[in-house]
């Protein structure tokens, strides 16, 4: 019988070396590869895929796993809530209220939030993605855009005394109008009022929306919102923050309207 020599048995380890450094390659492969070939989609979300060689996108808005093929992914919510809130306990911990300024000169920092939801047409979500290319900057860049713009126009229709207490519900109603279908088209027109705590008469610049022949407000421009197919809804507003000194002069004015009520109610006792 032959005995192996020292150059077989040499021979036996170097093959035995490369086989198995070549299955570590391969399954080195096979993991690097396998985690770039396919992409699990959330019930919740809706996910681009861009190819590495032509560009091209595939979105994928049903659950599952989806081929990847190596491409990047970009993840959105399907729906979400977005805070402009003063509080740290409401989305982002910093300040994100909107700054107000009314018709009287006076400031307020606003806070609330609003529902979203991102349209399913693949064209839409095309040009969201080609413009902004992630969930954050779609909030930062169109939503809160578009919200502070609504409210920039929404503050000059009333006074800070009628955001307040008379016209509350219009500023909420007024604010979620323009978001979601584009800012009035408006005029300045001169007028007198009595300052309930002064007494004095005084003249003032109202802003009012224009309106068309047929009674219709007329607009600005089209709301990206609608432009882009964004779905809007539950818009709230959970604090309006004046200056300290506008609180002072809202406070002195309901205190005189109070008395003007106390007056006519005892006089109508009287008669």
């Amino acid at each position: 019988m032959k005995l192996p020599s020292e150059s077989d048995n040499m021979s036996g380890k170097i093959k035995a070396a490369v086989i198995t450094a070549f299955c570590l390659i391969l399954v080195i492969t096979l993991l690097i590869g396998g985690s770039k070939s396919f992409v699990s989609v959330d019930a919740g979300e809706i996910v681009v895929v861009q190819s590495p060689f032509k560009g091209e996108l595939t979105f994928h808005n049903t659950p599952g796993m989806k081929w990847q093929g190596f491409g990047s992914v970009t993840r959105y919510h399907k729906r979400s809530q977005f805070w402009f809130s003063s509080k740290s306990d409401q989305g982002n911990p910093k300040d994100e209220s909107i700054t107000v300024r009314f018709n009287d000169g006076a400031h307020a920092q606003i806070s609330g939030s609003l529902s979203w939801e991102m349209p399913h047409d693949q064209a839409m979500l095309e040009m969201i993605h080609s413009k902004y290319g992630s969930h954050a900057a779609i909030e930062q860049q169109l939503i809160r855009t578009a919200l502070e713009k609504s409210i920039f126009m929404t503050g000059p229709l009333m006074s800070s005394a009628e955001s307040y207490a008379a016209r509350r519900n219009d500023m909420l109603s007024l604010i979620d109008d323009q978001f979601v279908n584009g800012v009035y088209r408006t005029e300045i027109r001169e007028t007198t009022m009595t300052d309930p705590v002064t007494k004095e008469t005084k003249r003032v610049k109202l802003v009012e929306p224009i309106k068309g022949a047929d009674g219709k407000i007329q607009r600005e421009d089209v709301s990206v919102i609608t432009t882009y197919g964004i779905k809007t809804n539950n818009l709230s507003l959970n604090q309006i923050k004046y200056d300290e000194s506008v609180e002072k002069q809202i406070s002195k004015q309901q205190e005189a309207i109070m008395e003007v009520q106390t007056s006519i109610a005892h006089a109508k006792t009287a008669e």
